[in-house]
């Protein structure tokens, strides 16, 4: 008997809630029926959607990619777990037999990177900032506990946390065969750890978390300041269309100015909050301007993002109050 019809039997003593929450959590267990989408000439976007980690969704909400090279193919991130990094690698298989050498993950987070232990397995080369590497290796295994709570074992069966096999701190340039790839490091933004990717052929941009367009963005990481510089120096880059990591294509910067003004709000906020002596329970329940309102998530995000924040930034305060001697 398969582990989903083990689990039917079990709970067909239970609560019929229950069991029907069950046959959900089976009915998409291993299949997230990935599509890719041609973006550029040879450049490749899986979408993720524009939600929550879920049950039903597997964590498949991130933009992952692929360029296809004449004697190489670059993946741009590996997918939240082992099981989405397989059907990934099928998936490209399916529409190349050139070769996947290349696999670029943009940040440390779980729905970029759980999926690398899958193209290391497949001998493809996993390319990550130096800082990411640490930051996976020391929170990873907690992020993965974390996913599970929210998707499902079914879904993470399979995967655990690895590390890639060479880290970036510098811009890099990789030939993947008449077609060259740039590798751009931005640190202490986002995350302590990001990665561009660039093609040149077709002035394509993955800019992994970089960029969030359509959705609040997460910032548990971030140094909102120096991201609003690197969001300044993507706008200035002369690419034709950027993938974000999460939500549709971008043709122009207006979207990434819609980003830093969203950051700016957080930011101002929190400072201001902090300024007044306002408690954690008082900033939370700081209005979203209407601006932001059609953004996905905002409210669980803008209000995850202000304890984050507000967290910093008052124990930034306190330690400076403390007298050194």
């Amino acid at each position: 008997m398969t582990k989903c019809g083990l689990l039917f039997s079990a709970m067909a003593t239970v609560s019929s809630f229950l069991l029907f929450w069950s046959i959900n959590a089976c009915a998409g267990y291993g299949r997230y029926s990935l599509t890719p989408s041609q973006v550029a000439e040879d450049v490749y976007v899986l979408w993720g959607k524009q939600e929550p980690l879920t049950w039903e969704n597997g964590g498949n909400i991130v933009n992952t990619g692929f360029i296809i090279g004449s004697d190489s193919v670059l993946v741009i991130d590996t997918g939240p777990t082992q099981l989405y990094a397989a059907e990934m690698i099928n998936t490209i298989r399916s529409l190349t037999n050139v070769p996947i050498r290349y696999a670029i993950v943009t940040h440390h987070h779980p729905d970029h990177s759980f999926g690398i232990q899958e193209f290391k397995k497949n001998n493809i080369n996993v390319y990550m900032h130096q800082l990411s590497k640490k930051l996976l290796k020391m929170e990873g295994p907690t992020l993965l506990g974390f996913m599970e709570s929210l998707i499902g074992s079914n879904w993470v069966t399979g995967t655990h946390i690895d590390k890639p096999t060479h880290t970036i701190r510098s811009a890099r340039i990789l030939d993947i065969g008449d077609r060259k790839i740039t590798i751009l490091p931005f640190s202490n933004g986002h995350t302590p750890g990001d990665l561009a990717v660039f093609d040149h052929k077709t002035r394509t941009l993955f800019s992994g978390d970089l960029v969030f367009y359509g959705r609040a963005a997460s910032v548990p990481h971030a140094n909102v300041s120096v991201w609003q510089d690197h969001l300044q120096k993507l706008s200035e880059m002369k690419w034709n269309k950027l993938i974000p990591g999460h939500g549709p294509i971008v043709t122009n910067p207006e979207p990434l100015k819609k980003l830093s003004d969203y950051l700016s709000f957080l930011q101002r906020s929190t400072a201001e909050a902090v300024a007044r002596g306002d408690s954690l329970a008082e900033v939370l329940q700081t209005k979203i301007p209407g601006r932001f309102s059609n953004l996905a998530l905002v409210r669980s995000e803008f209000q995850r993002s202000m304890a984050s924040l507000f967290r910093k930034l008052e124990s930034e305060e306190f330690n400076s109050t403390i007298p050194s001697y």
